[in-house]
């Protein structure tokens, strides 16, 4: 049989295949894409996925629709558990582009009885008849936050490597794209329409969406961001978004 190697699931012609793993920092995949569309969660802490230009951050409860061929990254501050719907192309009435969903009480544990199924499972009728309940609840997308990504490459790697903690300055990138200071700065300007100062303010927040979803103290989540004060933070936070971070935390409880 093939097998899919990043799923860890070996292909059967199932409609869907369930599968359950677990990653540490240094064995998540890098970008990838499935010939399956994937329904994604982790319900242990927030994740981050990549999905070309934008950027979905997810709390564990809400779970995510990736399409068949359709490149992803998934990332975590820690180890992660994976729980993972694989569907064949056409198996699932989900949207055609990602897409974040709630998962209430009933979902969840819908997704966690079918990812960890066997494959002897899988050909009994009521495996078939739990998939189209959980369709069935996958109604309504979930208010995730979403961060819009450069399309330039170069200040791809930037914005990534920002969110990921690995501040560095206006000079430091210049230098390592072989550009100038006012090449740089004019990049910044025609691919997001800020500033360099404001997009990095911008990076520096977007940090601190994970602790709140996790419900980190406000603190916590300042500090993650770079702040030294959270009245500080608060005030950037919402300037930038129109909402607090207290704000952001009640909209994300499912």
């Amino acid at each position: 049989m093939q097998r899919d190697e990043i799923g860890g699931f070996a292909e059967d012609g199932s409609p869907v295949i369930g599968r359950i793993t677990s990653f540490t920092p240094g064995t998540m995949p890098e970008a990838h894409a499935h010939w399956r569309g994937q329904l994604a969660w982790c319900p242990d802490r927030p994740v981050t996925v990549e999905t070309g230009c934008r950027l979905h951050l997810l709390s564990p409860g809400m779970a995510i629709w990736l399409p068949p061929t359709h490149r992803h990254r998934i990332r975590a501050e820690g180890a992660r558990k994976s729980v993972n719907l694989y569907t064949r192309p056409a198996a699932a009435p989900l949207p055609k582009d990602p897409t974040p969903f709630p998962l209430e009480a009933l979902e969840a544990e819908l997704l966690r009885a079918l990812a960890g199924s066997s494959r002897a499972d899988r050909q009994e009728p009521a495996f078939a008849r739990l998939t189209a309940v959980l369709w069935d609840r996958l109604a309504r997308p979930a208010p995730a936050p979403t961060l819009h990504l450069p399309a330039d490459p170069r200040l791809r790697r930037i914005a990534l490597a920002h969110l990921d903690g690995v501040g560095h300055s206006l000079d430091h990138w210049a230098a390592a794209l072989a550009l100038s200071r006012r090449s740089l700065q004019r990049l910044v300007r025609r691919d997001t329409g800020q500033s360099w100062a404001t997009w990095m303010r911008d990076l520096r927040l977007a940090r601190a969406i994970a602790p709140l979803m996790a419900g980190k103290s406000v603190q916590h989540a300042a500090h993650a961001a770079g702040y030294a004060t959270a009245s500080g933070f608060v005030a950037a936070f919402h300037a930038a978004h129109g909402i607090t971070p207290g704000q952001l935390q009640r909209r994300m409880e499912i």
